[in-house]
């Protein structure tokens, strides 16, 4: 079976979805916009500005290096799959290949963004609840729980979330012989 060399590599699908989520910034910024959207959501000091975005870039970068390789195995799953079903078609095959990979990859890509800013809000509140304040605030404080904090997510990042969209391909599959 000859696959095309127009196809997309799972690692250039990677780079691709990963520059997509940057939107034309840099990497530091969005570990910036994450950090900053933390601060924001859960009320801590500015000053943690200074040392948040430092782990939150380590910690998006750590998500983001095995994007690859799920990309890799939803490539191969989907080709199978269509050629389970349509066993004459490479052309199909490896379109409906990259079409799960790419999919595949924009939501890793925006699930790796929301759990390093859930990550981040946790930490901070964490830090929050150990600080010494005075006792008004620390009643605050206890009736508000980590996963209580909510913070916007990009446009970009909520599509991509989305599990209500359908999957790629034809509406209704022959049966398998």
């Amino acid at each position: 079976m000859a696959i095309p060399d127009e196809a997309p590599t799972a690692e250039e699908l990677a780079e691709g979805v990963l520059r997509r989520l940057v939107r034309g910034g840099t990497w530091e910024g969005v570990a910036n916009e994450i950090a900053w959207k933390a601060v924001q959501a859960t009320g801590s000091d500015r000053s943690c500005l200074e040392w948040l975005p430092g782990l939150v870039e380590d910690a998006l970068s750590e998500r983001a290096e095995g994007l690859e390789f799920a990309l890799d195995r939803e490539q191969v799953s989907a080709r199978l799959e269509h050629l389970r079903s349509w066993p004459q078609d490479l052309a199909g095959a490896e379109t409906a290949a990259s079409l799960a990979a790419s999919e595949e990859a924009a939501a890793g890509a925006a699930l790796a963004y929301l759990q390093v800013l859930e990550w981040a809000m946790e930490l901070l509140a964490r830090r929050l609840a150990h600080e010494p304040k005075p006792r008004r605030a620390r009643l605050r404080l206890l009736r508000r729980g980590p996963s209580e904090y909510e913070a916007e997510l990009p446009p970009l990042v909520a599509e991509s979330l989305d599990d209500g969209q359908p999957r790629y391909g034809w509406p209704s599959r022959p049966e398998a012989a």
